[in-house]
C-alpha cells in the first residue's frame, strides 16, 4: 500500500468520523424541534415531549410569580402544570432547592414546547462542554468531539436525560469540571465547582468526602466556602431556613416516588424496596447495610490508592455513589460515561463489557414492563469491573495521573 493510498484512506476515515456523527445529530435535532413545535399546538404538550421537564417548567412558573411560600405545595405545582397534562391532576413534582427554581424562572416567558427546546439545547451544550473539558485528561477525545457526543448519546441514560428534561448532563459536567480543575492544580476552584453540585447532595457530599480522604484539603475548603455560598443563594427566595424545608420536602418526595417510580430505582435501597415492598423493614435494613458497605469499600479504595490514581478512583466512584444513594433513578446512570472514558483511555474497556453495558442501558426503555431497572445490574457490573481492575487502571501512573 502506497503512502498516497494510506493518506487517502485516513482522510476518508476522518471524513466519515466527522460527517456521519454530524448527520445523526442534525437528524436528531430536527426531530426534537418538530416535536417541540408540535407541543406548542397541543392541548397536552407534556404528552408530546418533556419527560421530567414539566417539573422544571412548573417550578419556573411559580418562581416567576414569586410564590416562594408555595413552591413545594402539591396543589400549587399541580396548578402550574395543569395545562400540560391530559390528566389535570397529574404532577411531575419539583423537589430541588429554591435557587434551582429561580434559575429556571426565565423559561416561564416561553410556551412549553419552546421552553423545552431551549432547555434541551442547554443540556446538549453542557454535554459537549463536558467532553471538551475532559480532553486534557483523556487525549483520545481531541478532535473527536462530534464522535464522542454521538457515542455519549448512544448510551440510553444520557439520551433519555438530554431529551427527557433531566439535568444529568449538568451533573456530569460538574464532575468533569472538578476533575479538570484538579488536573490544572486548582483545588480550591474544584471545591467551589463541587459545591454547585449540592443541588444533588447524594452526588456532591460523597465526592467531597472522597476527595478529602485522598488529601485534597484545599478542595474541601473550597467546597465549604462554596457550600456557604450555595446556602446564601437560597435565602432571598425561601428564607434562612430553606434547607430544612427542602430536606423535609425531598424526604417526603422520596417516600412517594419510591412507590410511584420504584421500578426506575437503581440504588441498593431503591431497588430492594421496589422488589420487596416500600416501607417493609427488611429491604430497608438490607439496603442501608449494603449502602454502608459500599461507603466503606469506596473509602478503603480511595485511601489505599491515593490521588495519584484519581481517574481510576473516579471510575469506581461513579457506580458506587449511585448504589449507596437513597434516591437514584435510571437516567442517573448516565454519569457512568466518566467510568467508560477512563477505562477506554487505560486500554481496559473490553468489547464484552461495552456490549453488555450498552444493552443493559438500552433495556431501561422497558422498565415499566419489567417492573425494575436493568440499570441496577449495570451499576453492579461496572462497580465490580472497575474495583477488580483498579490496580491495572493505576498501573500506568504517568498516563493516568491528572
Amino acid at each position: 500500500m502506497t503512502v498516497d493510498t494510506q493518506s487517502e484512506q485516513a482522510a476518508a476515515t476522518q471524513w466519515r468520523f466527522t460527517v456521519y456523527p454530524l448527520a445523526l445529530l442534525v437528524a436528531m435535532a430536527v426531530g426534537i424541534v418538530v416535536l417541540g413545535l408540535q407541543a406548542n399546538n397541543s392541548d397536552a404538550p407534556a404528552q408530546t415531549v418533556g419527560g421530567d421537564f414539566p417539573a422544571f417548567y412548573g417550578a419556573a412558573i411559580i418562581a416567576a410569580d414569586g410564590d416562594w411560600d408555595n413552591l413545594y405545595d402539591f396543589e400549587r405545582q399541580a396548578a402550574a402544570q395543569a395545562e400540560l397534562q391530559e390528566d389535570k391532576g397529574s404532577v411531575r413534582f419539583f423537589a430541588y432547592p429554591p435557587q434551582v427554581a429561580a434559575a429556571h424562572a426565565p423559561l416561564a416567558a416561553f410556551e412549553y414546547g419552546t421552553a423545552y427546546l431551549l432547555y434541551t439545547a442547554l443540556m446538549f451544550g453542557l454535554l459537549v462542554l463536558a467532553i471538551r473539558l475532559a480532553e486534557p485528561m483523556l487525549p483520545w477525545l481531541k478532535g473527536r468531539t462530534l464522535l464522542a457526543t454521538v457515542i455519549a448519546l448512544s448510551f440510553w441514560p444520557m439520551l433519555r436525560a438530554v431529551t427527557g428534561g433531566s439535568n444529568t448532563a449538568l451533573s456530569m459536567l460538574l464532575i468533569v469540571a472538578t476533575w479538570r480543575l484538579i488536573h490544572d492544580d486548582r483545588e480550591f476552584a474544584a471545591g467551589l465547582m463541587l459545591a454547585v453540585l449540592l443541588f444533588k447532595p447524594q452526588l456532591a457530599i460523597p465526592l467531597i468526602g472522597l476527595m478529602l480522604i485522598v488529601g485534597l484539603r484545599r478542595l474541601a475548603i473550597g467546597a465549604t466556602v462554596g457550600g456557604l455560598a450555595f446556602y446564601l443563594s437560597g435565602v432571598p427566595f425561601a428564607g434562612a431556613s430553606w434547607p430544612v424545608t427542602w430536606w423535609e420536602t425531598a424526604r417526603d418526595f422520596n417516600v412517594v416516588d419510591s412507590e410511584v417510580n420504584g421500578y426506575s430505582s437503581v440504588s441498593w435501597l431503591g431497588f430492594l424496596e421496589n422488589a420487596f415492598g416500600v416501607g417493609e423493614s427488611l429491604p430497608v435494613m438490607v439496603g442501608w447495610a449494603l449502602a454502608v458497605a459500599t461507603v466503606a469499600a469506596l473509602v478503603w479504595l480511595w485511601h489505599r490508592n491515593g490521588v495519584g490514581r484519581l481517574p481510576a478512583l473516579l471510575a469506581v466512584a461513579m457506580p458506587g455513589i449511585l448504589l449507596l444513594s437513597p434516591h437514584a433513578l435510571s437516567h442517573d446512570t448516565a454519569i457512568l460515561l466518566v467510568a467508560f472514558a477512563v477505562l477506554h483511555k487505560s486500554d481496559h474497556l473490553p468489547r464484552w463489557l461495552l456490549a453488555i453495558s450498552w444493552l443493559l442501558a438500552a433495556a431501561q426503555i422497558f422498565i415499566r414492563a419489567l417492573g425494575f431497572s436493568p440499570g441496577f445490574f449495570l451499576l453492579l457490573l461496572v462497580a465490580w469491573f472497575t474495583a477488580s481492575r483498579l490496580d491495572l487502571l493505576g498501573a500506568r501512573r504517568d498516563a493516568l495521573v491528572s
